[in-house]
């Protein structure tokens, strides 16, 4: 059993695993489904008309869905049902090398569906720090390099490094604390950078650890100083579109669709555009729909397409040990083998941002891909993800 809790500091949201998970992606389409867990919106409305044409043995072409992966949509969606809580919806993708990838969710199709969009919250970081990183491969970016190389005049921020920002251990201030944040106004990066520098760091330069959102903003102005692109255009470039991601987007540089986006709620409340998407920005301003999270957690980590051996082996060349088997890298939390039931080590990220939770993780020894997210922001995708492996495994 694995339990990692953070505080709402803009940090990752409280994660649970128990168990395994095992295997990853075949070149198939994803198997979309979803079956309401009560209601009257109907399979049909819940799964969204694309479902059979997708795949399956009803889609017009398809190839027919074995008997074991037949078996594992219907094992799979149960578990989904009964975990979502009082979630309005929740959403499963599993990517695994048996069964291709699947998307299923729960809850009314008239919030959601398997092709919605998510906010995935600080998931985000994990395509910025693979962006980072690819520029650290081409040599246009060292890891040692000072923060001042890139962004000059930042107050208290002597001796502070791109790898101190990447793994959350440069002390700056977390801008998401600061009592005045108004998340619902445009904010630039410069404007975010100079609340955050209001403050005390919370220690020296490398003296501990300490997630700050703060750290992922910066490294969003580094990405542009030295690409010479906006952040979006620089994501694309180098993370999104490498790895063929057809459903993943940065919203405030992409046009997001407002009627494809699931709705998120908090205490019952509409909040899905309660955010101005710059508050965010590259420590959390990312969208996706179920496949194209799970996809993107099998090319980042098992595949070359985004970062090579090297480049992916600096995702951990530095980790801070945050206890119970849990630590961070690179913009990765990494799991250890011990915790995770058989799985063996595994690795992803989180997010919290406002109307959804989401997990996205992979099990490399198992080559499999697990994305859990609830559209509801007092949630909890861990409850999706530990029923999603109890089945599985």
């Amino acid at each position: 059993m694995l339990r990692a809790q953070w505080t709402n500091a803009g940090s990752p949201a409280a994660l649970l695993f128990y168990w395994a998970v095992a295997c990853s992606s075949g070149g198939a389409a994803p198997r979309q489904l979803g079956a309401p867990d009560g209601g009257d919106d109907g399979a049909a409305d819940a799964a969204g008309d694309d479902a059979a044409a997708d795949a399956g043995p009803d889609g017009d072409g398809a190839p027919a869905r074995s008997a074991q992966c037949a078996a594992q949509d219907q094992a799979l969606q149960a578990a989904l049902n009964g975990s979502r809580g009082s979630s309005p919806n929740a959403l499963l993708a599993v990517l695994d090398p048996a069964c291709g990838t699947s998307v299923y969710v729960a809850g009314s199709g008239k919030t959601a569906t398997t092709s919605s969009l998510w906010r995935i919250g600080s998931v985000t970081k994990t395509f910025v720090s693979a962006s980072i990183l690819s520029l650290v491969e081409q040599g246009k970016i060292s890891l040692s390099d000072p923060l001042s190389k890139w962004v000059p005049g930042v107050p208290n921020t002597t001796g502070v490094t791109v790898m101190m920002l990447l793994d959350h251990r440069s002390g700056i201030y977390n801008y998401t604390d600061d009592p005045s944040f108004d998340p619902t106004k445009p904010w630039t990066p410069q404007q975010i950078v100079a609340l955050a520098a209001m403050h005390a760091p919370y220690f020296a330069p490398d003296a501990d650890f300490h997630y700050s959102n703060t750290n992922y903003v910066l490294l969003g102005m580094i990405l542009e100083a030295a690409t010479g692109q906006k952040a979006g255009a620089a994501l694309h470039a180098r993370a999104i579109d490498p790895a063929k991601l057809t459903g993943t987007f940065f919203d405030g540089f992409d046009a997001i669709d407002p009627a494809r986006m699931a709705r998120g709620f908090h205490l019952g409340t509409d909040v899905t555009f309660y955010d101005d998407p710059s508050v965010s920005w590259t420590a959390g301003a990312m969208v996706s729909d179920g496949a194209s999270l799970a996809q993107w957690m099998a090319t980042l980590y098992g595949t070359d397409a985004v970062l090579d051996a090297n480049g992916r082996a600096l995702l951990t060349s530095k980790t801070s040990d945050l206890g119970n088997g849990v630590s961070y890298g690179l913009g990765v939390i990494l799991f250890d083998a011990s915790i995770t039931g058989g799985g063996g080590p595994a690795m992803g990220h989180d997010g919290a941002i406002a109307g959804f939770q989401s997990q996205a993780f992979w099990f490399p020894q198992k080559q499999t891909a697990v994305v859990s997210i609830v559209n509801d922001d007092t949630g909890d995708p861990n409850a999706v993800s530990v029923a999603a492996l109890q089945k599985l495994f």
